[in-house]
């Protein structure tokens, strides 16, 4: 093979690597081209409450258990709740009479708000019974219990001592009981106090037969109880995908307080005895 021949294959090899590596530069400095978003079309058309999870029968309605979800007909049915007719929070509070799934639209003669006829019979639990009690603004609280409020019964009375005198006695007979009602109200929107004369609560029928006694025996007075495991239990419930409210059910007290425990004077420990004796006769008197 002649020089010449060398020397141009050589220089045809040079000048492919060169324009490689020159090619290969001006690529990689090219800035570097982004992709705009492509804006999603949102649907139209009317919007309809549904659930956001499943909601079982009975329980109380909350905001976060709804969603506002686009219906695909024109036509929407009169049964459902449009976004101009309701908002989330005006169906708080309300009662579910038959549950939803996920997804589900929410219609009207499935829930049943407060005031409306038959509310407090759907706001009762399956096996509970609703009973009045006789409350005044002492025992009631001075009007601060209210309806969703728990509260404890304690019933005041007099019983016989060992001695065979009468001595005073309260007694919690149940505790963490719901109040549904005061008076004739179901809900307390307002959140103002109202001296009431009756609270009706939720019991066990065995319960209420107990409560029908304890009115006759004495005066029933209610303490009210904190919200803060109530509060707690819902935070929990609220993680659950799909959260299903439970109430406490109420159950029988087992403390008590004797007189003698608040009132030195009523300690039997306290009492004196003399012996008074005129002649033969000689009496025991007690101070």
């Amino acid at each position: 093979m002649s020089a010449r021949r060398i020397i141009l294959i050589v220089a045809a090899l040079i000048i492919t690597v060169g324009t490689a590596a020159v090619a290969r530069n001006w690529v990689n400095s090219r800035p570097a081209v982004v992709q705009a978003p492509v804006a999603v079309k949102q649907s139209e058309g009317p919007m309809v409450l549904v659930a956001q999870h499943a909601i079982p029968t009975g329980v109380f309605v909350q905001p976060t258990q709804l969603r506002w979800t686009t219906w695909p007909d024109a036509v929407i049915p009169p049964t459902y709740f449009t976004k101009d007719e309701v908002t989330l929070e005006d169906l708080a509070g309300a009662v579910v009479r038959r549950g939803f799934t996920a997804g589900e639209p929410i219609t009207k003669g499935r829930i049943i708000r407060p005031g409306d006829r038959g509310f407090l019979a759907a706001v009762l639990r399956p096996g509970f019974r609703a009973v009045a009690i006789r409350v005044n603004a002492t025992s009631g609280i001075s009007g601060l219990v209210f309806p969703g409020d728990r509260v404890d019964l304690i019933l005041t009375h007099g019983v016989s001592g060992g001695d065979g005198d009468s001595r005073m006695v309260s007694e919690t007979f149940l505790e963490n009981v719901r109040v549904l009602a005061i008076d004739q109200y179901v809900d307390e929107a307002d959140g103002k106090p109202r001296i009431a004369k009756n609270a009706t609560i939720e019991i066990t029928p065995k319960q209420a037969e107990m409560v029908s006694v304890v009115q006759e025996i004495g005066p029933i007075s209610m303490a009210l109880r904190s919200l803060a495991k109530d509060e707690q239990e819902l935070e929990d419930l609220a993680n659950l995908e799909e959260p299903v409210l439970t109430e406490p059910d109420p159950e029988r007290g087992a403390t008590y307080t004797f007189d003698s425990e608040v009132s030195i004077l009523a300690n039997p420990s306290f009492r004196k005895t003399v012996d008074v004796s005129r002649g033969n006769d000689v009496q025991q008197q007690r101070f």
